[in-house]
């Protein structure tokens, strides 16, 4: 069982809500996916601690950190990461995230390149061009289906959404399935109808960014093999960048594979990362 602390921490006006497993080790950022929360880590997280003080957020609007306000847009993740790492003087971190949370970590790696001593995306949300991705009729579509999907988990009962779960995901350890329902109830619905979204294309990100980056991508994923091999041939830093795409997964790679996941991870951080000296 993993154990770990409980803290806040203001990001300006934002209430940021983590967790954090502690201890004299080279710290790890770990950022979830939407309508995910931090404790959704919880089963890579516990592999993790024996070599990492692992910091897991819950983003402004899931878990227990503040609800969406009127200042929100969506690169406030970015910038409430950093000043996170720098309020808890969480020094050169390995950042990972998924999904949303991937984005957040590229758009933090490229927007404080000092900051992260390597990165780890996880199918992170690239969509070319974002800024005009929700104004298609397929975009406005799929944004509403997920809100729609969103709003129905946040009125189940608990029990109603794992047994759910169960059905369609029989693949994931419960250890992964518990926490992905609870934040399910906990997400603000108001990320649908908030501010600007000014997230980049993967192709200004990826030129920008400069520490050791592995790409995780799905046989069923978001990003495509064609737009991991051009991540690769965007590249201009001199420290590696690596992808592996994992077979019969889709979107959710930790939660279908977890020991390939973890393969691919602990591979890449034994290559690239120093266990001391950066924490």
């Amino acid at each position: 069982m993993l154990t770990y602390s409980e803290g806040d921490f203001k990001a300006g006006k934002v209430k940021v809500h983590y967790y954090r497993t502690g201890g004299d080790k080279p710290p790890f950022i770990l950022l979830h996916g939407a309508t995910d929360n931090g404790l959704c880590w919880t089963h890579v997280a516990a592999t993790l601690s024996q070599d990492y003080d692992i910091v897991m957020p819950d983003a402004q609007g899931h878990g227990l950190s503040d609800r969406i306000g009127v200042d929100f847009s969506s690169n406030s993740f970015g910038d409430q990461v950093a000043a996170l790492a720098a309020g808890l003087g969480l020094k050169k971190p390995v950042i990972m995230g998924h999904s949303m949370g991937a984005s957040t970590a590229d758009e933090v790696a490229s927007k404080y390149p000092s900051l992260p001593g390597a990165l780890i995306l996880e199918d992170p949300g690239w969509v070319m061009p974002p800024p005009s991705a929700a104004d298609t009729e397929e975009g406005r579509k799929r944004t509403e289906d997920f809100r729609s999907r969103s709003e129905s988990l946040l009125h189940q009962r608990l029990d109603d959404i794992l047994a759910e779960s169960r059905r369609t995901d029989p693949t994931w350890s419960e250890e992964d399935r518990i926490p992905w329902a609870v934040a399910k109830h906990q997400f603000d619905l108001a990320m649908f109808s908030s501010g600007p979204r000014n997230w980049r294309s993967y192709t200004e990100i990826v030129p920008l960014i400069d520490c050791p980056t592995l790409l995780i991508c799905a046989e069923k994923g978001i990003v495509t093999t064609e737009e991991a091999e051009n991540a690769a041939r965007l590249w201009k830093s001199k420290q590696p960048f690596q992808w592996v795409r994992i077979m019969g997964a889709g979107h959710n790679i930790r939660r279908e594979k977890f020991e390939e996941f973890m393969t691919a991870v602990t591979g890449f951080l034994k290559e690239n990362v120093k266990r001391t000296g950066t924490g």
